[in-house]
């Protein structure tokens, strides 16, 4: 068997999956989180949070894009513990700088800490 034979049978393969894919996957909500940070910061926006600050009680839109572009500093957090976990959240709200220590338990997220910079 030549090459270019193989080559067209794996090209033909290769072109069915991708269609068979696109099929399945088609209008799914399907997330692939590879790196620890947007693992974590996926773990935090699916649970309920208790003790949020009042300024984020208000506008809840703007809190879910606070949490899309924070940061977790790893350094500052401590993932050693082991019922709930604790996490330094750094981002912008508002255009103004938060540092926020947050508790990740099974269920629910609590605001451990929370700081603006200026």
């Amino acid at each position: 068997m030549s090459f270019l034979y193989r080559l067209g049978f794996y090209l033909g393969g290769f072109s069915i999956g991708l269609v068979f894919l696109f099929f399945i996957l088609n209008g799914k909500r399907t997330q692939c989180n590879y790196g620890p940070q947007a693992r974590v910061i996926n773990d935090l926006s699916k649970k309920e949070w208790l003790d949020k600050p009042n300024r984020f009680l208000e506008d809840t839109l703007a809190f879910s894009q606070f949490l899309k572009g924070a940061s977790v500093n790893f350094n500052q957090s401590n993932t050693r513990l082991e019922k709930c976990k604790q996490y330094q959240l750094e981002g912008y709200f508002k255009s103004e700088a938060l540092k926020m220590r947050v508790e990740n338990c099974e269920e629910t997220v609590r605001v451990l800490h929370f700081e603006t910079e200026n």
